[in-house]
């Protein structure tokens, strides 16, 4: 029986999708689940299957920031995140030494 390694690092991907009639964003009325997707492809033909897990969540609290990234153990939060970002975030998180600054979600962002 092979055991499956523990990560190094989770990536979070908002993909909550709120009803027609809310009033508030959210990230699922975005490709939010093209861009889960394509981590998991990228990561996939990287190699990097056994450091890496990809997660779809609910909410992450920023849906104003949309779509929102988390990556741990890092906690670095990114926002606005596109298909094109996806490469760059990955290659930031392996490194582990610089965030991608542009992406950053603000530290004073309020809680939607």
């Amino acid at each position: 029986m092979r055991t499956m390694p523990y990560p190094k690092f989770q990536i979070l991907v908002c993909t909550n999708q709120r009803g027609p009639d809310a009033t508030k964003p959210s990230c699922g009325h975005q490709p939010a689940g093209d861009l889960y997707r394509r981590f998991k492809d990228r990561i996939r033909q990287a190699g990097l299957r056994d450091d890496m897990i990809v997660t779809r969540t609910g909410c992450l609290k920023h849906c104003s920031h949309g779509i929102v990234v988390g990556v741990w153990p890092h906690n670095t939060w990114y926002q606005e995140v596109t298909l094109e970002d996806v490469d760059e975030i990955i290659q930031a998180t392996v490194a582990g030494d610089e965030p991608v600054e542009r992406l950053l979600l603000p530290k004073t962002a309020g809680w939607e």
